[in-house]
């Protein structure tokens, strides 16, 4: 993505992939603390969404190579550290109960469930729920009889606003894009994934998800894109004679998810980097994360950060959460832009 390319005797394996491309960029980070003389200095990484993927991979990579740099902090901005947990698709208990409580949210925003409470209070009911009721019932399946049934689906109305009926079809298990239709279908309209508070019109009522695409992109990604070739034109003074992608779908199809070395034995699986993390500091005793969350984001949720660093080997003493009303750009509402800011400036004082 941007400029960036191979060149010289470079090849796109040596770098598409998720253990090539932390090695490179540890690499960099090498030669430039290096060469500005800054091994002295606090260093920070910070990513977003599948850049948080990036910046655990890169603090184990530099653990690595010889040449040991400890960090002394991650920020992690809508993390995605285990997509077991942000992958919503059919059979995937753990993002069935991973994105409840972001529904939740999100039908109390558009006022179609948990009015007259405040935000804060129905969310811990959902996570409540979520922890103590509905994981049980998820595992137990098609064992439940048809009164479990229907005392589930009473609650999960309750908490994401859709029709009993409709939860009743679908198993009792709400897929995400499902959810982004249908919550807001009886006006037309369907909700953003990135930021479950936009919303776009539909053309067709009867597709499985929205099926122009997530409103929560298509209705920023544009001056996005005039932002940053703006800034590199006329602030940076950068001319160049190839344009500045913003993302690369030949990149994705393309990229080596392998954990292992070609030859060893592998079998595909959710990506997941937090035990890489969680060893990584238990050997850097002294490096803190900030973990930052939109209460909208559909993508990338809340509540699987929370599960996320309860397990897989995780100090949650040294982990920061923090979180914001907007969703995976959290930034694009301008409370939490600054809120963020103030978190993060307060983050690195400490």
């Amino acid at each position: 993505t941007g400029y960036s390319r191979v060149i010289g005797k470079g090849k796109v394996k040596d770098y598409w992939g998720l253990k090539e491309d932390a090695n490179s960029i540890a690499k960099f980070i090498r030669q430039w603390v290096t060469k500005n003389n800054r091994w002295f200095s606090p260093k920070y990484i910070a990513g977003e969404s599948f850049g948080t993927v990036r910046a655990a991979a890169v603090a184990n990579a530099l653990e690595e190579g010889g040449q040991n740099m400890s960090l002394n902090g991650l920020i992690l901005i809508s993390q995605a550290l285990d997509y077991a947990g942000s992958t919503s698709v059919h059979d995937n208990i753990t993002s069935y109960l991973t994105y409840l409580p972001s529904m939740a949210a999100t039908a109390w925003y558009h006022k179609k469930a948990g009015q007259g409470k405040s935000l804060e209070s129905f969310i811990d009911e959902c996570r409540n729920y979520t922890y103590d009721s509905y994981a049980p019932v998820l595992y137990k399946g098609s064992l439940l009889s048809a009164a479990e049934q229907n005392k589930v689906a009473e609650r999960l109305s309750y908490f994401t606003g859709l029709n009993k009926a409709y939860i009743l079809k679908s198993n009792l298990r709400i897929l995400m894009h499902r959810f982004q239709k249908e919550l807001l279908a009886d006006q037309g309209l369907a909700i953003g994934r990135l930021d479950g508070r936009f919303m776009g019109e539909e053309v067709d009522d009867l597709t499985d998800g929205p099926h122009l695409g997530d409103p929560s992109s298509f209705q920023i990604s544009g001056a996005y894109t005039a932002a940053i070739n703006h800034y590199m034109s006329s602030a940076l003074n950068v001319s160049m004679d190839r344009p500045y992608i913003t993302s690369n779908d030949k990149v994705y199809k393309n990229w080596n998810w392998r954990t292992l070395p070609e030859g060893k034995q592998w079998e595909p699986s959710f990506v997941n980097v937090t035990r890489k993390l969680a060893e990584t500091m238990r050997r850097n005793t002294e490096m803190r994360v900030m973990v930052a969350s939109g209460y909208y984001d559909l993508i990338c949720p809340f509540f699987d950060a929370e599960y996320t660093y309860s397990r897989n080997g995780i100090d949650r003493e040294k982990i920061e959460m923090t979180y914001y009303e907007g969703g995976h750009m959290m930034y694009t509402h301008e409370p939490d832009f600054l809120k963020l800011s103030n978190d993060i400036r307060k983050f690195l004082s400490n």
